[in-house]
């Protein structure tokens, strides 16, 4: 048995070999992305907006130059994966008003988490503040479709929660991306 450990790659990719190697695409929300699972192979289940897989999942990946995944939410679940290269710091605000911040990354000794859960309806954003790139993945049940994507403009943040101004001012789209491409 070969006792040498493999190489620690996260400080030798570049973004640019990332973004290719794992085919990741542009996301409108902000970053990179790539769906890697849908569960077709399952029935689906009858949610209030339609049938929709059980499951999906996703690469995602701030980087330096495209370092903010703008606020959103979706009526289904999700948990995020750390996987490698910087940390990424989350801003959630849940339909109470409560605001939350975590960071995923590798550092567990000092409060960085490997994984995150986040209930639909949770307003979220997510922001690269340091390194060249950060990389996680998303599992989302029932399964994500566009249709339960609830985009959110930055005025309509601010209407709903005006105590956490300083962060959706930063951290939300002016307009609505994916329904306003203007």
């Amino acid at each position: 048995m070969n006792n040498k450990s493999a190489p620690n790659l996260s400080n030798k990719l570049t973004k640019e070999q990332l973004i290719s190697q794992l085919n990741l695409e542009h996301h409108f929300e902000g970053g990179y992305f790539r769906q890697t699972f849908k569960a077709e192979h399952r029935d689906q289940i009858n949610t209030a907006r339609g049938d929709r897989t059980i499951m999906t999942a996703i690469y995602y990946m701030l980087t330096d130059d495209n370092n903010i995944d703008h606020f959103h939410t979706k009526y289904s679940d999700g948990i995020e994966f750390y996987h490698m290269g910087a940390p990424i710091t989350y801003h959630m605000i849940y339909p109470n008003g409560h605001y939350e911040k975590a960071v995923l990354g590798p550092d567990i000794f000092n409060g960085q988490q490997l994984q995150l859960a986040l209930p639909g309806g949770t307003y979220k954003a997510a922001e690269l503040t340091s390194g060249s790139y950060g990389l996680v993945s998303e599992a989302v049940a029932p399964g994500w479709e566009i249709e339960d994507m609830i985009d959110v403009s930055r005025d309509e943040l601010l209407n709903q929660f005006p105590q956490h101004k300083v962060v959706i001012e930063r951290l939300a789209n002016k307009k609505l991306p994916f329904l306003d491409p203007s």
